[in-house]
């Protein structure tokens, strides 16, 4: 919001160019009033911790925001970066960026792609990825949406808190289904508790429920988890599902 106060939504590609001297003055001017509003907030009694959203893809630019946050607030400061790897999850990035953002609401997706991916071009052209060897910081670094996650000085209750929140980032929808166990024996008896088998009837109920799971997914290498607890009655009603080679974590 910030770069579209200052320039617009209609810019295209050429204004992330690093060889384009204005728009580099314009983004680093939007940065400084970004980074001045967070310390601002910072320092409000409403506030414990800022994020400033950015590509900050230069060293030079990491330095700079340490030495302003350093000198004006004196807290501490983690980089997050996000690699993506992927083809899949960047076009699923370049689709959501068209369905959700301004910056292409009067584009084609053709369109909007290719202007994209120029985007991330000239981000390519002057990345310079976070290292433990040339920046002596904290951060996380995220490689395609939780595949792999590394972590550098990463101490204290909130940075591990981000750290555990980043480890369970989900960006693509999947479902979750919640189901009982089976009737157990105790349930026919009408007693609470215990570690009973499933009844005749609780055992087809689990028959059913694998039939269930294999309509939906048909075969086991598709992408499925099943988490149940310890206890013998639902451990029984998930047997057959785990008979088909799906993980089962108890």
């Amino acid at each position: 919001e910030y770069r579209r106060r200052l320039v617009g939504a209609s810019v295209n590609h050429e204004f992330w160019d690093p060889h384009n001297v204005e728009s580099y003055r314009k983004r680093t001017e939007i940065a400084r009033q970004c980074l001045d509003d967070s310390l601002a907030a910072l320092q409000g009694d409403a506030c414990d911790c800022a994020i400033f959203d950015a590509t900050n893809a230069t060293r030079s630019r990491r330095v700079m925001l340490r030495e302003q946050v350093l000198k004006r607030y004196k807290c501490e400061m983690m980089f997050i970066e996000s690699i993506c790897e992927s083809p899949a999850f960047i076009a699923s990035a370049i689709n959501e960026m068209k369905l959700n953002s301004a910056d292409y609401a009067a584009q084609t997706m053709e369109e909007a792609a290719e202007d994209y991916s120029n985007r991330i071009q000239h981000y390519q052209s002057v990345y310079e990825p976070l290292t433990a060897e040339k920046e002596d910081v904290p951060f996380i670094k995220v490689i395609d949406v939780g595949r792999q996650i590394f972590c550098n000085q990463v101490y204290g209750y909130l940075q591990s808190r981000i750290m555990f929140l980043m480890a369970n980032l989900q960006l693509k929808p999947r479902p979750i289904w919640l189901s009982r166990h089976g009737e157990s024996m105790y349930n026919t008896q009408k007693r609470i508790g215990g570690d009973s088998a499933l009844s005749p009837l609780g055992l087809q109920y689990a028959m059913q429920l694998d039939r269930f799971v294999n309509a939906y997914y048909p075969t086991a290498e598709t992408e499925l988890a099943v988490w149940t607890s310890t206890m013998l009655r639902t451990g029984m009603t998930v047997e057959r599902i785990a008979a088909r080679g799906r993980p089962v974590v108890k």
